[in-house]
């Protein structure tokens, strides 16, 4: 076939016709035909593919309605208490109450604090502050939401009746309603950081209004909730033992902003990790987040590249109670506990890497300040050398001359030097039973004891009575006396002091790692470390109210705006303060009070930052704390999930502030 048979093909001189055409295909060759359909189809191709180019370039891809979002929660329960007045729910609760309540103020993108069910605010130097609810927002069973539902909400957050964690937050403010719309609150002192108690979730007064604060916590309103969030409890499924298996949030038809994209959020409850990473594998949860101390199970099978790795403002540390007088009111021996601590080994081994080193229980890379220059980095052979220039040799430290004999005293004295007397006896009794027989330490000189100060002098006439003319002892506690007491019980007296640490912390996997970690790296330092271990109930309530503890490992979680002066000022010592370590210092009180006031000293041009800066500086170098490090927020998403971008939250469930812009479907729209 030459060139211009293949041309005439499809360039004739003269065009066929409609006869013609039909028997084209006869015309050709076998050859001729497998071309002719091959051109064909490429030229087919060719225009799809243009098509194809054509929609794509002039279309865009946008979320679309639709799909069911499945997290994921580890641990089997039979009562959930989804109601925002209560702050110790698990954090399962916490995420529900997140997704399907709003606050007066929320937080953006950014964690800055900005208006959510309200349209409009005024603030009077710090004092008082004034809200104006938006016009468009209901309940999800159709009742408007007015400033009534606001002013029960915080009067249940203060009585004390109702128990609520919130309360300390609102002490000192009073709350007023001005019209169905407004609602005035008022300070008892200035504070910057007021706005982000308006964050707290609102409750509906319609709904909870009328029950005991001993009903309140247990009522069937706390388990499918009237709620104001972009979603609402659809249902809560329960296996055949009445545990529940999973939590379904359906769209809620009432909420004033745009209509989510993903048609249900449901919570689904594993037993264990081991049976929730299986899940995952097969498909059956979207999302959940990897618990402190689990991180290297769920990394290590699989999930490394579908995980998000979040900062929040929380931290763990090692505090000093320094109130009591022991040990660690040393701060010698608290820097040598410093130098002791490997930080960096602690992190890696316990957070698998996914956590920062901290100096600073202020977090400044979490709220952008400088960070303190400290010189107590993990140096072992310094530890070393401080525990002895202490005095402590094989972990025990003597003091001499804790008492001395220096007053006189006869019968009917009574005090210190009476009952360290009858002490000195009963222990010389050992070489002696004749002295003091069947004594007490009673602190008052009674005849019992008169007897044997006058057999003690006569037993050691030569020392005591011959160099004062004396024949016989007189009972009375003279120099002499005192003299030879001094010689025989200062041994008895000595006070031994055992280089030891009690550490008491939450029985959590995390911690325990922690804390093991912690007493292995201490008694290589030369410690004795015994740790013990309580569970939720009893921290709360016997070690954290009642301060009962000499070193406790513990978490800490702050605010998205800084404000220290819960955790460091000396009115703050007491439960329910939650100025642990006991701190006490004038100048950082005085420090706090200009932060929470937000003065800013215009004249030496130092700002809120400075001041928290110079309040880190003296806190940090007394050594009230040894902070350890900030754990990640680890959380697991399925990729088909959309529209998640985190990298720095307020709390855990913050993740899900703005879960009505996530999507799982998509469709193209042209431009």
């Amino acid at each position: 076939m030459n060139r211009n048979r293949i041309l005439s093909l499809f360039w004739p001189e003269k065009w066929p016709s409609k006869k013609q055409w039909s028997k084209f295909f006869e015309t050709l060759t076998g050859k001729e035909k497998f071309l002719f359909s091959f051109l064909i189809f490429v030229a087919f191709i060719s225009l799809l593919l243009s098509l194809f180019v054509f929609y794509n370039s002039n279309t865009k891809e946008v979320p679309a309605y639709g799909g069911v979002y499945r997290e994921g929660v580890i641990g089997l329960t039979s009562w959930i208490n989804i109601n925002p007045v209560y702050e110790s729910q698990g954090e399962t609760e916490k995420d529900i109450i997140e997704i399907i309540f709003d606050g007066l103020m929320s937080y953006d993108k950014e964690n800055n604090v900005v208006p959510n069910l309200i349209k409009d605010y005024q603030i009077e130097e710090n004092k008082i502050f004034q809200i104006t609810l938006r016009d468009d927002i209901y309940w999800s069973d159709g009742e408007k939401i007015t400033a009534d539902d606001v002013v029960y909400t915080i009067d249940t957050i203060v009585n004390p009746d109702f128990q609520s964690e919130l309360m300390q937050q609102w002490i000192g403010v009073d709350v007023e309603k001005i019209s169905e719309s407004e609602v005035r609150f008022i300070l008892e002192s200035p504070s910057a950081v007021f706005l982000e108690n308006l964050t707290v979730k609102i409750i509906p007064e319609h709904i909870f209004k009328g029950y005991s604060a001993q009903d309140f916590r247990y009522l069937k309103q706390n388990f499918i909730p009237v709620s104001s969030g972009a979603y609402k409890v659809k249902e809560v499924k329960e296996d055949n033992e009445g545990r529940i298996k999973s939590v379904v949030l359906e769209k809620n038809p009432h909420y004033f902003k745009e209509e989510p994209f993903i048609d249900e959020i449901n919570f689904v409850f594993f037993e264990n990790k081991n049976t929730l990473l299986e899940a995952s594998k097969n498909g059956e949860v979207d999302g959940f987040v990897i618990s402190d101390g689990s991180y290297s199970y769920f990394l290590d099978n699989d999930l490394t590249s579908n995980y998000y790795e979040i900062n929040l403002p929380r931290y763990f540390s090692v505090i000093f109670n320094l109130r009591r007088d022991n040990l660690f009111k040393e701060i010698d021996i608290r820097k040598a506990i410093v130098f002791a601590t490997n930080k960096n080994k602690i992190v890696n081994s316990v957070l698998s890497g996914k956590g920062d080193v901290i100096s600073s229980p202020f977090l400044p890379t979490f709220y952008n300040f400088s960070t303190p220059e400290t010189e107590t980095s993990f140096n072992l052979e310094r530890a070393k050398e401080i525990i002895t220039e202490k005095g402590f040799i094989d972990g025990k430290r003597e003091t001499e001359d804790v008492f001395v004999f220096s007053e006189d005293t006869k019968k009917d004295s009574q005090g210190e030097d009476v009952r360290m007397l009858q002490s000195c006896f009963i222990n010389l009794r050992s070489e002696d039973s004749n002295l003091y027989p069947e004594g007490e330490v009673t602190g008052f000189f009674d005849e019992k004891t008169e007897e044997t100060v006058i057999y003690f002098q006569e037993k050691y006439y030569e020392e005591i009575l011959a160099p004062h003319n004396f024949d016989e002892g007189t009972g009375m506690v003279a120099e002499g006396t005192r003299k030879k007491l001094n010689e025989l019980c200062a041994d008895f007296f000595k006070e031994t002091t055992d280089l030891e640490i009690v550490l008491t912390t939450l029985d959590n996997p995390m911690l325990v790692d922690t804390a093991e970690a912690l007493k292995e790296q201490w008694e290589e330092a030369g410690f004795s470390v015994i740790i013990d271990y309580k569970d939720i109930n009893s921290l709360r309530e016997d070690v954290i109210r009642k301060r009962d503890f000499d070193v406790l490992l513990f978490g800490t979680m702050l605010t998205g705006t800084p404000n220290p002066l819960p955790l460091w000022h000396s009115t703050k010592v007491d439960h329910p303060g939650l100025n642990l370590s006991g701190y006490k210092n004038n100048e950082v009180d005085k420090l706090l009070e200009k932060i929470i006031a937000g003065e800013e000293d215009k004249e030496n041009e130092k700002t809120l930052n400075n001041f928290l800066e110079e309040v880190q500086e003296v806190v940090v170098q007394e050594l009230t704390c040894i902070p350890l490090y900030n754990p990640h927020l680890i959380y697991y998403l399925s990729e088909k999930v959309k529209d998640f971008e985190k990298t720095k939250l307020v709390t855990s469930s913050n993740r899900f502030q703005d879960i009505e812009k996530w999507y799982i479907k998509t469709k193209r729209v042209w431009k």
